[in-house]
């Protein structure tokens, strides 16, 4: 029997979350969960990737671009990916929007043009942009004046008022208010995207694993206007296998392997 003292001496877990995914922590149902945790939610997905790759937190909810630089990490496993609140699916597309009053009917007659993103990791902005040019050999930054901009609902508001030129957003973002089709036009589009996944050291301690998966399928939030994502499902592999395949052809993102340069896309575990 474990006694209150090896209890107390017993190390906290940790975990990492990207503040930009609005989990409401503060939530009963999510406080109950980690009342013997130490979560951290952070805006600062430099710090995030970098504490991951070191091991510092145990489980972390994060975009999926940050896995691929955990992808020869095989100390990671997936638990959940996050559900679309239009779709349901544990899947999401990103949109390429222009001012409606813009001329262009595709990006390539946008070279040189303001495009904004959320953050160097967002993978509905950034890397959908990066991956949309890099289909046709080209890298984002040598093709677009490319900065960051508010995110979600203020990417397409700086599109309306002139700021940028364009951005890809997430496309829930876009439909939930009636007069972002009103004001902007969609020119392009990436599907099937991998949502946010939830994901733990393989070695993490099965009993809180086990409750954590059990409390991510059980998600049920409340229904509200924005709402990013609703839910989760089962970890999505071969979909973030796909789209971490396409990031293999982005011009410069090569560097960032491993020591293996024969490595393949990292391919995570799902259980």
């Amino acid at each position: 029997m474990t006694n209150q003292s090896d209890a107390r001496d017993r190390p906290q877990l940790r975990g990492g979350f990207d503040a930009n995914l609005e989990l409401p922590l503060a939530d009963a149902y999510w406080a109950s969960l980690f009342a013997n945790c130490v979560v951290t939610s952070t805006p600062n997905l430099d710090a995030l990737t970098a504490a991951l790759l070191d091991h510092r937190y145990d489980f972390a909810y994060l975009p999926s671009a940050n896995c691929f630089f955990l992808r020869n990490d095989r100390s990671w496993r997936g638990l959940a990916s996050a559900l679309s609140p239009s779709t349901k699916a544990p899947a999401q597309s990103s949109v390429f929007v222009v001012k409606r009053s813009n001329r262009a009917t595709s990006w390539q007659q946008l070279k040189g043009a303001k495009l904004g993103y959320i953050n160097t990791y967002c993978t509905t902005s950034y890397f959908a942009s990066s991956i949309l040019l890099a289909r046709d050999g080209l890298a984002l930054n040598d093709f677009f004046d490319a900065f960051a901009v508010a995110p979600w609902q203020g990417q397409i508001d700086a599109v309306v008022d002139g700021r940028i030129d364009a951005t890809m957003v997430y496309e829930d973002v876009w439909l939930a208010r009636p007069s972002n089709a009103a004001e902007t036009r969609i020119i392009a589009r990436l599907d099937d995207l991998p949502t946010p996944p939830v994901i733990a050291l393989a070695g993490l301690d099965a009993a809180f694993t086990s409750r954590l998966t059990a409390a991510l399928m059980a998600y049920e939030p409340k229904p509200a206007p924005g709402t990013l994502y609703a839910g989760f499902a089962s970890y999505q592999d071969m979909r973030m296998r796909r789209f971490f395949a396409e990031l293999e052809t982005v011009p410069g993102l090569a560097a960032t392997r491993a020591a293996d340069p024969q490595a393949s896309a990292y391919k995570m575990s799902s259980r």
